[in-house]
């Protein structure tokens, strides 16, 4: 399929992402390392939880106002508090002043807000998408945002440590071009109706009560419950690179190693992690096409769980062995697999969720997705008294559990759910 044929809401969405998120990965990876040399560690840690805290109550509540009032307004009103954010972020880490913990407060803002805007983009391409197009438009997304990560981290990577108000200001600036565009170029593709609702045996999603009725209503949502259990290990077993196993090359490796025998390369542990990412970004950027072509006419049940089995056997491998040329092996398994199973496990996802209730699911989704990368630190407390063969079996056992999960959604899943429409025409500007 032709990604010029679906809806321009979805062209333009997709270009938007693709710079709103070179401007945040400018600076996002950075300003950690930002906080620390001013504040110290222990602070920073604080910040970074409150920071979280923050982008998890966002999720929660910009999934369920997205549902209530429309996506357009939702979105409108997030991306503009992230750009006011940003602007005075920049003005008070400028020549003139610099005040961190101004900037923290900033940043709880702006992350709500961020937090509050994700699930509700995915609602929109839900929304304007039919399912037969939603695994290209997904391979897509997927790939524009690794290329834009790459192309921001790179940018941030040279221009952060002395130019940083610069790239403040460039992050509201994409902001607000985002703004503009969505306001004139894409209409609202959610308009809540009360006789929707009324025909429908979803709840009444108005007041206190409404939200206890939903909230029981996702929890008894089964098949949603157990994919979201399974993206949950996937998560976590992806956060660990750059955290257990980040830890474990840096006190394993503090002699460069060679990258190979017939490669005139030495790194050490740090090194390695910014290798092992790099390798990740450019065999995304360079490959998806390639294995999309590939893989389009297998089953994809099959491309689904080979993916998944690739993906859990590469990190596995890269939870134990110190052999760098095995851990490249290894990353590029994780890698691809990667590339083949995501774009189908989001199509189960979003074919999935009831029709007026989409963005709420999404958001309930991204609060697993924040769980999973905050598992990250209780695996760093756990390899304190455990070793990494231990870990190694644990992150086995997680990435097994994952795969058997996500093939019985699939399986199970292949009917439509209640609530669903049928293959839709979209008229949207």
């Amino acid at each position: 399929m032709n990604i010029f044929h679906v809806d321009r809401a979805i062209q333009i969405r997709l270009c938007l992402q693709f710079l709103t998120t070179i401007g945040t990965m400018s600076v996002l990876p950075y300003i950690i390392v930002y906080f620390s040399s001013m504040l110290g560690r222990v602070t920073t840690g604080m910040m970074f939880i409150g920071v979280m805290i923050a982008s998890v109550i966002g999720t929660l509540c910009g999934g369920f106002w997205a549902d209530k009032v429309g996506r357009k307004k939702v979105i409108l009103l997030a991306e503009s508090v992230v750009a006011v954010g940003f602007l005075a972020v920049a003005f008070v880490n400028s020549a003139w002043l610099t005040l961190p913990y101004i900037t923290f407060v900033l940043y709880l803002f702006i992350q709500f807000s961020t937090g509050a805007a994700e699930p509700v983009y995915q609602a929109l391409i839900i929304d304007a998408s039919a399912p037969g197009e939603r695994r290209t438009i997904y391979t897509l997304s997927y790939w524009l945002r690794n290329l834009a990560t790459a192309i921001g981290g790179m940018a941030g990577a040279f221009l952060f440590a002395n130019h940083h108000f610069y790239l403040f200001l460039g992050v509201a600036s994409c902001t607000c071009v985002s703004i503009i565009v969505t306001a004139s170029c894409i209409r609202e593709t959610h308009v809540p109706e009360k006789k929707v609702r009324s025909h429908s045996n979803l709840p009444n999603i108005n007041g206190n009560k409404g939200v206890l009725i939903l909230l029981k209503r996702l929890a008894g949502h089964r098949l949603f419950m157990v994919f979201v259990g399974a993206h949950l290990l996937i998560v976590s077993l992806e956060e660990q690179l750059t955290n257990v196993m980040g830890i474990r090359f840096v006190n394993d490796m503090t002699t460069p190693q060679a990258v190979a025998p017939f490669i005139p390369l030495d790194v050490d542990g740090t090194q390695l992690i910014g290798l092992l990412k790099s390798q990740n970004t450019l065999i995304i950027v360079c490959l998806t096409a390639i294995i999309v072509s590939i893989i389009k006419r297998l089953n994809e049940r099959v491309v689904l769980v080979s993916g998944l089995t690739m993906y859990a056997v590469g990190y596995v491998i890269l939870s134990y062995s110190d052999v760098v040329f095995i851990l490249l092996i290894a990353m590029a398994f994780a890698s691809i697999g990667e590339i083949m199973y995501l774009p189908t496990k989001q199509v189960l996802l979003a074919n999935m969720i009831p029709d007026q209730a989409r963005s709420t699911f999404l958001g309930f989704y991204m609060f697993f997705t924040y769980a999973g990368v905050a598992s990250a630190g209780g695996f760093i407390m756990l390899s304190e008294w455990v070793g990494s063969g231990v870990l190694t079996v644990i992150f086995s056992f997680m990435g097994i559990v994952a795969i058997l999960l996500m093939n019985h959604v699939f399986v199970r899943g292949t009917a439509p759910p209640e609530g669903k429409d049928e293959e839709k025409e979209k008229g949207l500007a």
